[in-house]
Parts: C-alpha cells; sequence; structure tokens
C-alpha cells in the first residue's frame, strides 16, 4: 500500500477518533491499552473532514476487507448489500468526503457466512496485527507469511496493506461507533469482509465499552446480528479480569461472558474473542506463562463448541521473548484457537521505531 495512502487514511481515522473520549488512555487489570493512548496531541489537531487535500494520493480500490488481492476498480461501487439495523436506519450521515472515499469496489458477491474459511490449530492464517493510528506503516511486515490479518478496534481499515484481512470491529454501543457502523459494514461486506468483532471490553469501565450483559445482549441483535447471513460474527471481547468491577458493579471476563452466552443463547455467534495481560508488574515469566495457558483452556470452556480469538494478549514479566517463544507454539497447537493478534504493533513492543523490533521478527517467524 502506497505510503500516501497511510497517512492520509490515519489523518481520516485520528480524527473520527478525538471527537469521543471513548479513546482516553486507561489503565486496568494489569496494562496501559496503547490503541487508545495518546489522542490528547489529536485533540489540539482537529481535521477538517470537508478538505479533498486529506484523502490526496488514497486509493480506496485497494483496501482489502478478505485477504489475498485487492479487488479491481470500478468507477461506481456498488451498493451494500446488508440491510442496516433497525436503530441505524437513519444514523448521523458522514461527511461528503468520507462518503465518496470509504466504498471499497468488488465487481464480485461477498461470500455467505458459511463459506468463511477457518485455521485454527493449524499454526497457518492464525496470527494478525493488532494496531492504531500511530503504529509504523505496517508494510514492515511483509514477507512474514504467517501474519495474514489485522484489526484495529475500529470499522474502518486506516494504514492496513492490501495483503492482509480486515476485520472491522463495533467498539460498543456509544453513537460515535453505531452512527457510522451501518455504512461501514456496508462497505466492508461488498467489499468481501468474511468476519465482524463486537463491543471491546465490555466488562470494564469507560473507556472500553462498559455495557451490562442485558443491555449488550440487545445491542448485539440490534446491530451486529442482521449480518449473520453475510459474515461470522463475533461475541464481545472480555477482558481476563476476576470478580466484579468495583466502579461498575458489573462481573469481569469470563464471569461477564458467560451469561452472555446464556442470555444471547439463539445469538448467530460464530466466535468467541477475549482478552489477556499478565502480572501487574516485573514478575516470573513461567508463573505468566502457565497463567496464561490456564486462562485459555478456561476461555475454551466458557465458549463451549466455539472457537475462541485471542485479540488482546501480553506480558509484563520483563521476558516477552521467553513468553512468546512458549505460548506461540502452544496457541498453534490448540484446534479451538481459530486466531490470535499479540498486543501491539507499537513501538517498545513488536516495532523499534519504524522497524520490527527483535520481539517483532520473533512473533512474524517463529
Amino acid at each position: 500500500m502506497k505510503l500516501t495512502m497511510y497517512f492520509s487514511v490515519q489523518a481520516l481515522t485520528l480524527a473520527a477518533l478525538s471527537l469521543d473520549c471513548a479513546f482516553a488512555q486507561p489503565a486496568r487489570h494489569g496494562h496501559q491499552h496503547a490503541h487508545k493512548r495518546g489522542l490528547e496531541d489529536v485533540l489540539a489537531k482537529r481535521q477538517d473532514w470537508s478538505n479533498p487535500a486529506m484523502y490526496a494520493g488514497v486509493d480506496w480500490s485497494k483496501v482489502n476487507y478478505g485477504g489475498g488481492s485487492p479487488p479491481p476498480a470500478t468507477s461506481t461501487p456498488p451498493p451494500a448489500s446488508s440491510p442496516p439495523p433497525a436503530a441505524a436506519a437513519n444514523p448521523a450521515p458522514a461527511p461528503v468526503a468520507v462518503q465518496e472515499k470509504v466504498a471499497v469496489a468488488r465487481t464480485s458477491s461477498p461470500a455467505p457466512a458459511s463459506d468463511a474459511s477457518t485455521s485454527g490449530g493449524s499454526g497457518g492464517g492464525q496470527r494478525g496485527l493488532a494496531y492504531n493510528p500511530s503504529s509504523p506503516n505496517l508494510s514492515i511486515f511483509d514477507g512474514y507469511s504467517k501474519i495474514t490479518w489485522g484489526y484495529n478496534w475500529d470499522s474502518l481499515p486506516a494504514g492496513l496493506p492490501s495483503q492482509y484481512e480486515y476485520v472491522p470491529t463495533l467498539f460498543s454501543n456509544a453513537q460515535l461507533h453505531t452512527g457510522q457502523w451501518a455504512q461501514n459494514a456496508g462497505n466492508a461486506i461488498t467489499a468481501g469482509a468474511k468476519y465482524f468483532m463486537s463491543f471491546n471490553e465490555p466488562d470494564q469501565p469507560s473507556p472500553q465499552a462498559d455495557m451490562p450483559v442485558g443491555v449488550a445482549v440487545a445491542a448485539w441483535k440490534q446491530y451486529m446480528e442482521p449480518y449473520a447471513n453475510q459474515v461470522k460474527l463475533g461475541s464481545p471481547s472480555v477482558s481476563n479480569g476476576v470478580g466484579q468491577n468495583q466502579a461498575t458493579g458489573q462481573p469481569m471476563g469470563l464471569d461477564w461472558l458467560t451469561p452472555f452466552l446464556q442470555q444471547c443463547s439463539g445469538c448467530p455467534i460464530s466466535f468467541v474473542p477475549v482478552h489477556w495481560y499478565g502480572c501487574n508488574a516485573p514478575c516470573d515469566v513461567t508463573a505468566d506463562i502457565t497463567a496464561f495457558k490456564t486462562q485459555m483452556t478456561q476461555a475454551m470452556q466458557a465458549a463451549g463448541s466455539l472457537p475462541i480469538w485471542v485479540t488482546e494478549f501480553g506480558t509484563n514479566s520483563g521476558d516477552p521473548t521467553t513468553f512468546m517463544s512458549e505460548v506461540l507454539p502452544w496457541l498453534d497447537s490448540q484446534s479451538q484457537v481459530e486466531r490470535y493478534a499479540y498486543f501491539m504493533v507499537e513501538d517498545g513492543k513488536l516495532t523499534s521505531g519504524n522497524s520490527l523490533s527483535a520481539l517483532g521478527q520473533q512473533y512474524g517467524s517463529s
């Protein structure tokens, strides 16, 4: 993907995120979410969405939602084939320039959900990139064939090269996200999307999704279920918190997930995303490895017959190399683990400046 496209789309995404505090920097369950960090600087540099110069050099025909080669561009993108959810029938209109540019053309019809491929337990296709607008150009992962997909906690793919499959996410039921969901989801399906994810850590306080189980069930049925015949749908992504959240009174982690799956028993859920972070301070990496495997085993049990996606995980043990060398082969060997993404494409983790760090190279090749 052209560098000019990356920065132009990045500007668009930063402008959108700056309109809401939902991405402010949190600190909870043992980690700092860098995908919502540093937006204070963006607030002081709001973008003019109606300025055509923002989109100079962007080739939207090369945005890829389905993996493989990008589709050929057409002069008139086909309309989105999915029915918009009821509450999103009259969403707040996107700025004109955005409406003109977010549509991604594809001449073929999207595959039905039953045709979407899976790859759990094979060691191929599971590994993905968790990135955000502050991540460096993701083309630095070119040549690492084990990495096949990516997501960014959003429903627009800002900056993901076309060789990777993009998975859109409905972050929460806040208007900032639901207001653009019908349009972005429809465009993603038209472009060949195979999966949608929903609600990031509803078991955690704002600026995470912060949704009681009953509210999340109703929102999932309203905003996610209408697309069940076209893509595979994920349940909300829960943290590895335990017990009750003192700030919200809600259960955390698997204690939140279990009643959600029970109350949404008729929902067409195809996979269950979960998050995990280790100790709060430098500690024994062996203990973190054991804790990770234990938590993922419990998550697989909670998911029943459904596969899980480990869409955020990382260690604070001070020895991420050993942690990764142990857990990646284990994840690849688990038939119920369909996909995973290490947290995250960020300086000091998978990258060092604008290059891959040693850990990033290990993640791409081990």
